[in-house]
């Protein structure tokens, strides 16, 4: 017992289940480097979500390929930016992400964000779910079952969610190995893949929008690759805490994860902006979509394989979300068990996935679950950063008004009739003038920042 409390590397270690909750990791059980960051981030977005997100540019918004990789790539880094300032809060305190938040919004601001972060991480989980499921039953169509694989897709959900709550029960330092070897993996089947497909990509696939109306194109692309990042940022130092206190102050903390998010959803972008222009009817199908682009043109040997990948890759991917799930719970003070945290993030994502395939088409549930994100993360994020970095620790109440405020105006700038098709909203007047362009998470941001910073300095005087 007391070798085990002393080396770090023993509570913290490869399929060994992690015994640290929410209290701080203390500074003998530290380990580890920031680069590590780099190779973790990296691992959560070398997947099929970031190819799927970036289709969207081209598919449903009217971008170009290389138009559509810059607005990629700058949303990419303006999110990235914002998640690696967040992971100084773990080597600084030792807490998860949600828990150090008590700091800034006090015990019940704190149980707020606490309650979105669990939906965030069901949400993530449903859409792994579903993502590795329309694998399934891609691969199910390549084996010879034709259009009968179709009707497999919610068993495949429910396979999948029971498959992924396994792993994530051991904790950090499994998570990170399995995380960064898949990744590479997945990374070796896409490069194989896109070599296969390029000569039937249109490279120089232009924009469908035109006048006024691409700006509002571009900067909803801009901004669904800003939400994809924004999703984690209330995920950020619940992977940062196990480094040592002193790496709180090195710039790796900030950059390696701008690495790791950056360079592998600018390359995934790039196959996801391209594979559209081989089949463009098919790829914007609700019943087709990119999975079913690559069916009907890669060839089997090299497709199969990579479907195989995708069901892994996702299902690597929700262990993040299970993980962060339960530490959450834990920050609500729910008395559960890690496991039984675990089964409880698989069921209600497998309700959430049911919606998203029963209900609703996927690509039209995707946007809406990332425009639930960026509606109260951004502005969440900007007040938390202040006050770490710029204003230190202080009272909850400006806290919480300025995130409230945030998230309120932001409801105004948001492009309804682009996430719920056919919607007739008061705000139409404004979205109209923009020419559709949703700016409501950089709006969330901005007045977030701005009223905390006059809140604090009048609460300072007074």
């Amino acid at each position: 017992m007391a070798a085990t409390a002393i080396d770090g590397v023993q509570e913290d270690a490869f399929l060994k289940v992690e015994s640290h909750g929410i209290d701080p990791v203390p500074a003998q059980q530290r380990h580890g480097r920031p680069r590590e960051l780099a190779f973790l981030w990296g691992g959560a977005f070398v997947n099929y979500a970031s190819l799927l997100t970036a289709s969207l540019l081209t598919s449903f918004y009217g971008l170009g390929v290389w138009d559509g990789l810059l607005a990629t790539f700058l949303g990419t880094l303006a999110g990235a930016i914002i998640l690696g300032l967040l992971s100084h809060t773990g080597p600084a305190t030792g807490l998860p992400q949600v828990a150090f938040t008590r700091r800034v919004f006090g015990a019940r601001g704190m149980l707020a964000g606490a309650f979105l972060t669990l939906f965030l991480a069901v949400g993530w989980f449903a859409v792994d779910s579903v993502i590795a499921a329309q694998a399934g039953v891609q691969l199910l169509q390549l084996a010879g079952l034709g259009a009968a694989a179709s009707k497999l897709l919610f068993p495949w959900v429910l396979v999948v969610a029971a498959a992924s709550v396994v792993v994530a029960v051991y904790g950090h330092a499994t998570i990170k190995i399995f995380e960064t070897y898949g990744a590479i993996t997945f990374a070796v089947l896409a490069a194989l893949l896109f070599l296969f497909l390029a000569p039937q990509f249109h490279w120089t696939a232009g924009p469908t929008a035109s006048g006024a109306d691409y700006p509002g194109g571009f900067v909803l692309g801009f901004m669904v690759c800003f939400a994809l990042v924004a999703s984690w940022f209330p995920f950020a130092s619940d992977y940062s805490r196990y480094l040592p206190e002193t790496c709180a102050r090195r710039k790796g903390v900030t950059w390696f994860p701008v690495l790791g998010v950056t360079v592998p959803l600018v390359l995934l972008g790039l196959f996801g902006l391209l594979l559209p222009t081989i089949d463009p009817k098919l790829a914007a199908d609700p019943n087709g979509g990119i999975l079913a682009v690559i069916t009907r043109h890669a060839p089997t040997w090299v497709a199969v394989p990579f479907f195989a990948f995708v069901i892994l890759g996702e299902v690597w991917a929700n262990y993040l979300d299970v993980y962060t799930a339960g530490l959450v719970a834990l920050t609500m003070g729910v008395e559960l068990k890690r496991w039984q945290t675990a089964l409880a993030c698989g069921v209600l994502g497998a309700l959430l996935a049911t919606y998203a395939v029963v209900v609703n088409d996927f690509h039209s549930a995707y946007q809406q679950f990332l425009l639930l994100t960026y509606l109260w993360a951004p502005a969440w994020a900007a007040v938390v950063l202040l006050a770490f970095f710029v204003l230190g620790e202080g009272r909850a109440a400006p806290a919480l008004i300025a995130w409230l405020a945030g998230t309120a105006l932001s409801l105004a700038f948001v492009n309804y009739p682009n996430i719920f098709p056919g919607a007739h909203v008061p705000n139409q007047p404004l979205i109209d003038a923009l020419h559709g362009a949703d700016l409501s998470g950089l709006v969330s941001m901005g007045v977030a920042a701005a009223t905390y910073l006059g809140l604090r300095k009048a609460w300072a005087r007074a």
